[in-house]
């Protein structure tokens, strides 16, 4: 019987299914420092190595790269990492007086599931007291309403001249998620502010296309300061050049590294100039007889800075015939409802900048001039601005009173295939679309060749689809000048301020959201004046309505009320 009862329990164990333990929930928790040596927050500290012991396994084999030390350490050092531990040996030691700051930032995580200790920091002075002032703010890029993540923030001395670009900031730090820094144990002094992006991980700055920001005026640490603000942009800091000259018969072209906003030709000969693919400047012959002209020619990019140069350039007798001329037409918006802004720009310099020959058709059917009217303006030698109106209610009852006119004409005939066939066409008549054409001849070059014939179309979407906005904006230090703008979501469309001052009234607004914006106008130009980072000048300020703004059709949001003061204070809640 107790034979039986052994083999029956020696079954159940050899039949019993192994399974794999479960770990339970998963750790989310980062290691952190238990012990030091020297231990937290010790003055005095005169030592090249450092110990810490970490409570439980760790990876710290990316630590030489992501260790964080502020001030800036000039020095090199070595890790070395056992089980829960690391010790690092600095191969200097460190400056008299002062608060050092070890961050280890993502360079050590737990080897079980990687949390980074990004919290771990370790402080202590070699002096006989820890600095305890901080600096905080937001990075923000004003143009796209982003709070910025990732960016260097760096504190250089006031009294180094070489600043940003040749030198590594004394103290710094990295904005989070929510484009927030913070930079701790600041030793009393004055220091200028920069915001960048290190991708060569060096702690300093590079001469291309790249996100800047920078405070004008320098900052005095003798307590904290909170909620500084510090907005960024793109801008390409290589110096504007000429690269090249290229002898094309009757043209030469001047070739430039950057976007030309602005440019000036002197010459005392007959010569003409234009201005295509943003950094190309084409001078031609006209009917200059000399075979070489002395030219002064001065660029401007958009960042404002300027390049002369002064050279002789010369034609030959061939006319170049290869350069077929080209045009561009933008459109602000094709809502023909509103009011229609164009640009029209050629790459040749133009002889006539008047349009003459424009049609609008629903379909095939033109529009009587009576109903609609536009105006152009030079704004350089190639390029033509101008604003269009469409009386589109009275267009609309036009077209209204031909078809019904026809429809009933086509009724005696009922059995004539043409009357038919054009009482169809009237009754398939779209007219929420209308179609604009510039016709080929309406603009004249230089070459006297015309631009090819232009077509876009322009929608009627009727009154009801559209909706407004009104309101005012308070609360503007110093009665400050202002522009008042909605944008849309994608930064693809900006619609002006109908009213001046500081009340708002935005009309035929698409349906959608909008960011609503106010421009502090500080030279009254009536647009925002973006200043380079080497000129070490404050752009005008953007700030935007906290909320995004739904604009509903047939609907007109009425007193909305833009507190500035209240709109920036919530950037730092």
């Amino acid at each position: 019987m107790i034979r039986n009862f052994f083999i029956l329990l020696l079954c159940a164990f050899g039949c019993a299914q192994v399974k794999p333990l479960t770990g339970g929930e998963k750790d989310t928790i980062p290691p952190n420092i238990i012990k030091s040596i020297p231990e937290r927050f010790t003055t005095n500290t005169n030592s090249d190595y450092f110990f810490f012991e970490f409570d439980e396994l760790i990876d710290a084999s990316t630590l030489r790269e992501k260790l964080i030390v502020s001030p800036f350490y000039d020095g090199s050092f070595e890790v070395k990492t056992k089980k829960n531990t690391i010790t690092i040996f600095f191969d200097s030691l460190f400056e008299d007086n002062t608060t050092y700051i070890f961050n280890f930032a993502d360079g050590v995580t737990d080897v079980t599931e990687r949390n980074p200790s990004l919290n771990s920091k370790f402080v202590f002075s070699t002096g006989d007291k820890i600095d305890s002032s901080y600096i905080s703010g937001v990075i923000h890029n004003p143009l796209k309403n982003e709070l910025v993540e990732g960016a260097l923030v760096g504190l250089y001395n006031k009294k180094d001249s070489l600043g940003l670009f040749h030198k590594k900031p004394v103290y710094f730090s990295l904005t989070d998620e929510a484009g927030r820094f913070k930079i701790e144990n600041l030793k009393k002094d004055e220091y200028t502010i920069y915001a960048f992006f290190d991708e060569n991980n060096n702690l300093q700055t590079e001469y291309k296309k790249e996100l800047f920001g920078f405070l004008e005026e320098s900052i005095l640490i003798e307590e904290s300061i909170e909620n500084l603000y510090i907005p960024i942009f793109n801008e390409d800091l290589t110096n504007l050049e000429l690269l090249r000259k290229r002898e094309r018969g009757s043209v030469v072209d001047l070739v430039y590294n950057k976007k030309i906003k602005e440019y000036k030709v002197y010459c005392v000969e007959n010569i003409s100039h234009g201005l295509s693919d943003n950094n190309l400047l084409s001078i031609y012959k006209n009917k200059v007889q000399k075979d070489s002209v002395f030219l002064n020619v001065s660029v401007k990019d958009v960042n404002n800075y300027i390049a002369e140069d002064s050279f002789y350039i010369k034609f030959s007798e061939e006319v170049n015939t290869s350069n077929e001329t080209k045009s561009s037409f933008k459109l602000k918006s094709n809502n023909a409802d509103d009011s229609i802004e164009f640009k029209l720009e050629t790459n040749k310099p133009l002889i006539k900048y008047s349009i003459d020959n424009v049609e609008i058709k629903y379909d095939t059917v033109v529009l009587p001039k009576k109903f609609y009217g536009y105006y152009t303006k030079k704004k350089s030698n190639n390029l033509i601005e101008g604003k269009m109106f469409i009386q589109v209610d009275s267009a609309s009852k036009y077209i209204e009173k031909i078809k019904k006119e026809i429809i009933a004409d086509s009724l005696g005939f009922e059995n004539d295939s043409i009357y038919k066939s054009v009482s169809g066409y009237y009754k398939r008549l779209n007219t929420s679309k209308l179609s604009l054409e510039i016709k080929k001849g309406s603009i004249i070059t230089i070459d006297n060749d015309s631009i090819k014939t232009i077509k876009e179309d322009l929608i009627i979407r009727g009154k009801d689809y559209y909706g407004g906005l009104s309101g005012y904006v308070v609360n503007i230090e110093n009665n400050k000048n202002i522009i008042v703008e909605l944008v849309n979501e994608k930064f693809t469309q900006i619609i002006n301020n109908k009213m001046e001052g500081y009340s708002f009234y935005f009309q035929n607004i698409p349906p959608g959201k909008y960011y609503l914006r106010v421009i502090e106008d500080k030279n009254n130009n009536y647009e925002w004046d973006y200043y380079s980072i080497k000129k070490k000048k404050d752009s005008e300020r953007i700030i935007y309505y906290p909320e995004l703004i739904e604009v509903l059709s047939n609907w007109t949001i009425e007193d909305l009320l833009f507190d500035v003061e209240e709109s920036v204070e919530k950037m730092f809640e």
